[in-house]
């Protein structure tokens, strides 16, 4: 494309860079609050007024919730372009005959319109869709200010540890200031933020988008004078005592926050074997960095269940906080919020198996792909080392969390859930330890090898991506729609039933579930075909597949006959629909090497 303008060019550029990730935030918000929404509204007691409203109303919040998480993420997609290291993204255009001003208001300006209408947009199906007033203009205008302040704070300095603080408080005032208003009122039998109060309780004061436009002002400003003195290449002022002072605190190594946690690890590489080197190779650059950030999550939900209790305590203490509630609890909330997040980041962070670089532009792969080592076996060694380290950064977060719930207590779970979670935890630990031997094994087995197959699949996704970008965008966006569809002909079937019939729900329900089911066994053919034809497979790795996943489907048909299933009083479909998981771990181990080898040889 010829660009003539170089503001124009800037604005492509940025869109062309953040695009993907613009509609995955999307696509999440949309499908999952809908998704949501149909759930509930399938699965909630129409015979019972009271509590079919109380159903759909948790579904809207949780429906709430999905819109709010992916813009408490800055933009990752230029954090990209320089490695996730502090400073600005986009230093490739410092040759431009373009004022830093242009060149910082510019992105920042889309960035913010971005964000505020993704949210929009995503809001504003859900009130058509589904009926519920989800908030407009005072969510976007905070989300516009949230992601100005991320911005700002992440290209100001090149120091690694400001931006997470500035992150950080940010989204911990932006969150308790949220819950104090939306829990002003408290409500007997329900939580204190009903759909139906969403018009009054989100009506922010108008004192609020004073205090935006001057977060936005104040963020421009800081942002143009710090990435000015980045553009001419300007040291930290002060006297060389300071200065040498200041290096040595906020010092960055080369490769960003990752590279930190790679040479965190003083680990020899092994030299005995090409195996052995490439297993140290993989671990110390893929999987001990996200087995730290897991460990990391893990020790920060258990410091806050410690701590949150007295410091609660003191607030509730204290005469001169003004707390409607019975009981208020502003900190003990804290790793109700960040479990689920912290296993959302992991599952993130489990998707580039195959190391798989992004640099201004440019897609490629590490250089290990050029060494003379079968693809089967360097697919299998990167998604294996992957998949323990994610695994055992989930084990360790779920450990942290059965140590945190007595250390809460049962008051706030009853608040937030009215489950008293922390008294039936005894119950739960002798529930588990009641199980047979080999039951406890196949939950062990179909968890293990779910996060393998989760690792696999999204390793494959991005090799595949790679080297057909447009096809594989294409396809996404025909399954979203295709999604979008399926969600809302199912809440319309149940909101009213005399526009949407039952029974065209249960034909395109049911076509879709024969069509996933062929595509597997389709896709399963033909990539077995093609690997052993272009000879990116051997009979040591099918093999392997095999077994595994043999033994991932007597663990699934063990877990099923625990939960109680009766195949043999099921429908053909919905006994296809239980057994397909089944097939995936075969799948899946067959794809990622055909994957890889599309890019590794082309």
């Amino acid at each position: 494309m010829t660009l003539r303008s170089p503001v124009v060019a800037i604005l492509w550029e940025t869109w062309r860079v953040t695009r993907v990730e613009a509609a995955w935030k999307l696509g999440f918000g949309i499908v999952g609050a809908l998704a949501v929404l149909a759930l509930c509204a399938a699965f909630a007691p129409a015979d019972n007024a009271r509590a079919y409203e109380d159903v759909m109303d948790n579904g809207a919040a949780v429906a709430m919730t999905l819109l709010v998480l992916p813009h408490l993420v800055p933009w990752l997609s230029l954090a990209r372009l320089n490695n996730g290291r502090p400073g600005f993204p986009l230093y490739l255009h410092y040759s431009r005959p373009v004022r830093t001003a242009v060149m910082v208001g510019l992105p920042m300006t889309y960035l913010t319109a971005m964000s505020s209408a993704i949210y929009l947009v995503s809001a504003l199906l859900l009130r058509v869709t589904s009926g519920f007033a989800f908030p407009l203009l005072p969510v976007a205008a905070w989300f516009a200010a949230l992601t100005l302040v991320f911005v700002a704070a992440g290209w100001s300095t090149r120091d690694r540890i400001i931006p997470v603080l500035v992150w950080s408080l940010a989204t911990v005032y932006a969150w308790a200031t949220s819950m104090e208003r939306l829990t002003a009122v408290e409500l007997p039998d329900g939580y204190d933020w009903p759909p139906r109060l969403w018009p009054t309780l989100f009506d922010w004061p108008r004192t609020d988008y004073a205090w935006i436009a001057l977060i936005g002002l104040a963020s421009f400003a800081v942002t143009v004078v710090m990435v000015t003195r980045q553009r001419r290449g300007d040291e930290l002022v002060g006297s060389s005592r300071i200065r040498a002072i200041m290096a040595a605190i906020t010092w960055t190594p080369s490769g960003g926050l990752w590279g930190g946690l790679v040479s965190l690890f003083r680990l020899p590489c092994p030299t005995s074997s090409p195996t052995r080197a490439q297993l140290w190779f993989d671990l110390k650059s893929n999987g001990l960095p996200v087995l730290t950030i897991g460990v990391a999550l893990a020790i920060m939900i258990l410091l806050m269940s410690a701590v949150s209790g007295p410091i609660d305590a003191a607030i509730n203490a204290d005469p001169d906080v003004s707390c409607p509630i019975k009981e208020c609890f502003y900190v003990r909330a804290g790793p109700n919020f960040l479990t689920p997040l912290s296993l959302f980041t992991m599952l993130c962070l489990g998707g580039n198996a195959f190391g798989i670089r992004r640099r201004q532009g440019r897609t490629y792969v590490a250089f290990e792909a050029t060494h003379a080592q079968g693809t089967a076996q360097l697919a299998a060694l990167k998604v294996l080392v992957k998949s323990v380290c994610v695994l055992a950064a989930i084990i360790a977060i779920g450990l942290s969390v059965w140590i945190s719930v007595p250390l809460l207590g049962d008051a706030v779970f009853i608040q937030m859930w009215g489950l008293p979670l922390s008294s039936q935890l005894p119950g739960i630990n002798g529930a588990i330890a009641a199980l047979a031997g080999y039951v406890q094994l196949s939950l062990w087995v179909v968890a293990a090898v779910g996060v393998d197959v989760w690792v696999a699949s999204w390793a494959a996704r991005g090799a595949l991506r790679t080297r057909y970008p447009r096809r594989v965008n294409i396809a996404a966006c025909l399954l979203l729609l295709y999604g979008v569809a399926l969600v809302w002909l199912a809440v319309a079937v149940r909101v009213d039933p005399e526009t949407a019939s039952q029974f065209h729900l249960d034909v395109v329900y049911g076509a879709m579930r024969w069509i996933a089911a062929a595509a597997m066994v389709f896709t399963t053919v033909y990539v077995c075909w093609s690997g052993f034809a272009e000879r990116v497979l051997t009979i040591r790795y099918a093999s392997g597949a095999v077994a595994m996943s043999a033994a991932f489907g007597a663990a699934w048909l063990t877990v099923l006959h625990m939960a109680g299933v009766q195949l043999a009083r099921m429908s053909a479909i919905n006994a296809v629909s239980i057994l397909s998981p089944a097939l995936l771990p075969l799948m899946v181990s067959v794809l990622a090497p055909w994957s890889l080898s599309r890019i590794r040889h082309t």
